[in-house]
């Protein structure tokens, strides 16, 4: 008893439960089997009533979409309705009358087709061409004719083609008037036969065990499966189950179980169910005992084993009775939390593998040979012949408004979105690819192709539009896509795919939400940024003096940049050095207008710069910036003492900058001041001393005439105040880096 008492536990923890749990299922079974099966043959038979609902309001609809492309496609139709043939009028009706054959051909429902035209009341059919008031439907058109509905799906009527003729049909008609939008030229009838319907439902049930009837509208029977159109004596109906109505066609769809099959297993249920649950009863625990026994002997292996080989010293105390199941769950929880672990480490590193290789590939960071690449093809399920490839890059649009709108998991959805998109779009044109996220906003694909240059170049250029066109359609953010050249070996897509990036990085010159071809920047080259300094130092100096000058040199160095055509990278620079000379031009004015300066409009400037995504853009938003900058730096000056004078002293400057003897002292004598309020007050105003500005004049103004004249050098120093030509040449050289003949060779 000792030695199996594991035995014994399973064996008298099994029989109990195995006596009472059957004792009752035997019971309930008796009480609920017919409710089950009454519940169960509902739902079946309502799945069943449904699935011909469908299954008819399928093929009126088929047939309706057919008539609408034709009246809207078929010049036939438009020259029938309109009477407008061409040539022989009698060879063009049969031209229509082929047509009607074939729309009658498309589907087995078609019992018939034939047009009405209004103007002359003439019916079209396959079989006839004639005057309406000949034709045998002619009630039915003056009645469809006077109905002020364009279309109609009629309840059952009876159909006569020729009216001296008793060949009598049971359809049900979809009337469309033509034109589609009017209705004045006829009308497009087509007669669904009612012997395809009732054949088509005979064909979808059991009417020995199942019945469905169909009424339409009006309450009046359609039919009942099992029955034939113009039947009177309809069968009697067993129990009906379901009922449901199309939202179509407005039928009412009835079905049910025939009572003569309905619950045939209870009614059989007796006594010898009763005793063979009984013995099964028995067998169940006889069973049991012999199962319980044959499968102890692994568990008395186990329990061997584990004796043997441990301790129980993890999961035990000592000095106390060890469980050996404990030490077996722990031991399986350990071993699955391990499994699980592995498995998802082996996932990850699968997806990591992966984008590894397609991002080394791409990089062309390592040589990929042959043998590698087509047994990493095989392991993706990507075919491993071809004969082109192409690299297609898609880069999200403003990637940081797209991050403060939405959430990382939100993010993350929209770029499934758009692969998904990039995968669909691409089965359409018969392409096969493979994308993976190389950045966090931008897309990498590469096209596998087996056509001619140009013809693998246009799908290319297609599949590329189609998706920014639906991605600008549907989503929120927009994307701009770079293209790059068709290669055709493994080791050249590392050049298309640095052709896709580069011209991505000049899309704040060519603009976003676009498709961006490798060649449209071949023409450009490294530029030197250097040609633009000067405008830059003009701006800022000008900013810093008031001038409105400034603005037009913005505008002068934006335009430059577009027609550059300047890459991100270079337009960005330019721009931090923009901001660099206008802050240290700045720092010359007083501590007021820096203060200003810092908090307003210096952080701002700033942000534009890591933000902006076209040359507009961040045109639009400096220029904004900086008009309000120059407005708040204008009202603080106004309201110095000294704003209106220092201005009158600039003004005298630059009308007297030829004059030797202009300095401090004579401009105290000539506004009254002492020299040394003289050069606190115009420093504070413009940024400067009043030497440095002094000589700045006289330089620009010389160089100016350099430019633009011949004069000697000589008399060039007597205009702009220097009466010995040897301090000129000095000063214009310290000031220049050139002297001025230097100067005036090389303009």
């Amino acid at each position: 008893m000792t030695k199996r008492r594991w035995y014994y536990r399973l064996l008298f923890s099994y029989l109990p439960v195995f006596f009472m749990i059957t004792s009752l299922l035997i019971v309930l079974i008796i009480l609920s089997i017919s409710q089950l099966s009454r519940k169960e043959a509902e739902k079946a038979n309502h799945t069943y009533a449904l699935h011909v609902m469908q299954s008819i309001d399928y093929a009126l609809k088929t047939v309706d979409e057919y008539v609408i492309k034709e009246i809207q496609t078929d010049e036939r139709i438009e020259q029938f309705f309109g009477n407008t043939f061409a040539g022989n009028p009698y060879f063009s009706a049969y031209e229509v009358t082929e047509m009607i054959v074939g729309m009658m051909n498309y589907n087995k429902f078609i019992d018939s087709v034939y047009f009405y035209r209004a103007s002359d009341q003439v019916v079209l059919s396959p079989n006839t061409m004639m005057k309406a008031e000949r034709f045998g439907d002619k009630p039915f058109i003056e009645a469809m004719m006077q109905s002020p509905s364009l279309y109609q799906l009629t309840n059952q009527r009876i159909y006569k083609e020729f009216a001296e003729m008793d060949q009598r049909k049971a359809v049900i008609s979809l009337v469309r008037k033509y034109p589609l939008l009017s209705g004045k030229k006829g009308l497009v009838t087509v007669n669904i036969s009612m012997d395809a319907i009732v054949r088509m439902v005979g064909d979808m049930s059991a009417s020995n065990v199942s019945f469905i009837d169909i009424y339409d509208a009006e309450g009046k029977q359609l039919m009942a499966s099992g029955n034939y159109i113009g039947q009177t004596d309809f069968k009697k109906r067993g129990s009906e189950l379901t009922r449901i109505q199309s939202d179509y066609t407005n039928w009412e769809y009835r079905s049910g179980l025939n009572d003569e099959h309905l619950y045939t297993f209870t009614s059989v249920f007796s006594y010898i169910w009763i005793g063979l649950g009984l013995f099964m009863v028995v067998v169940g625990g006889v069973w049991i005992t012999y199962v319980t026994n044959r499968n102890y002997k692994p568990m008395e292996l186990i329990m061997a084993r584990i004796q043997t080989h441990s301790e129980f010293n993890s999961i035990g105390q000592e000095n106390k009775k060890q469980d050996e199941f404990q030490y077996i769950d722990w031991a399986l929880g350990n071993l699955m939390e391990q499994s699980s672990r592995y498995e998802k480490q082996h996932e990850e590193d699968v997806i990591f593998r992966r984008r590894h290789f397609f991002k080394e590939w791409l990089e062309g960071n390592r040589v990929i040979q042959t043998e590698e690449w087509q047994a990493e093809m095989a392991r993706l399920q990507l075919p491993s012949t071809y004969e082109r490839m192409t690299t297609v890059v898609i880069e999200l649009d403003k990637y940081m408004e797209v991050c403060r709108m939405f959430s990382q998991k939100d993010q993350d959805l929209l770029k499934f979105v758009l692969i998904r998109v990039v995968y669909e779009t691409a089965e359409l044109l018969g392409l096969t690819l493979w994308a993976e996220w190389t950045a966090a906003h931008r897309l990498s694909v590469i096209v596998f192709t087996r056509m001619e240059l140009r013809k693998s170049e246009k799908l290319v250029a297609d599949l590329s539009e189609d998706v920014r066109s639906w991605v600008e359609q549907h989503l929120i953010f927009r994307v701009t896509i770079g293209v790059g050249q068709v290669v055709e070996d493994l080791q050249e897509l590392a050049q298309s795919y640095d052709a896709a990036v580069h011209v991505l990085r000049f899309k704040s010159s060519l603009g976003t939400n676009r498709v961006s071809f490798y060649w449209e920047t071949e023409s450009s080259r490294d530029r030197e940024m250097y040609a633009h300094l000067p405008l830059v130092k003009s701006l800022a100096q000008a900013f810093r003096l008031g001038e409105k000058e400034w603005k037009t040199l913005l505008e002068q160095i934006f335009t430059e940049l577009k027609i550059g055509l300047f890459s991100y990278d270079e337009i960005r620079n330019l721009m931090n050095y923009m901001v660099y000379h206008l802050h240290r031009e700045i720092a010359e004015l007083s501590a007021e207008l820096q203060s200003m300066w810092k908090a307003e409009t210096l952080p701002p400037l700033n942000d534009a710069i890591e933000q902006f995504d076209t040359l507009e853009e961040v045109y639009a938003v400096w220029l904004t910036l900086l008009e309000g900058a120059a407005e708040k730096m204008a009202a603080l000056r106004e309201v110095r003492s000294t704003h209106a004078l220092m201005k009158q002293v600039r003004s005298y400057m630059e009308a007297h900058l030829s004059d030797p003897g202009l300095s401090l002292n004579s401009l105290s004598e000539r506004f009254q001041l002492h020299a040394s309020q003289v050069s606190r007050a115009f420093k504070e105003e413009f940024g400067e001393k009043f030497v440095d500005h002094l000589i700045k004049i006289r330089m620009e103004h010389a160089k100016k005439l350099l430019e633009v004249s011949r004069i000697s050098v000589q008399d060039i120093g007597i205009q702009v105040g220097y009466t010995h030509a040897i301090s000129f040449i000095r000063a214009f050289k310290k000031y220049t880096g050139m002297t001025p003949g230097e100067y005036r060779r090389d303009e």
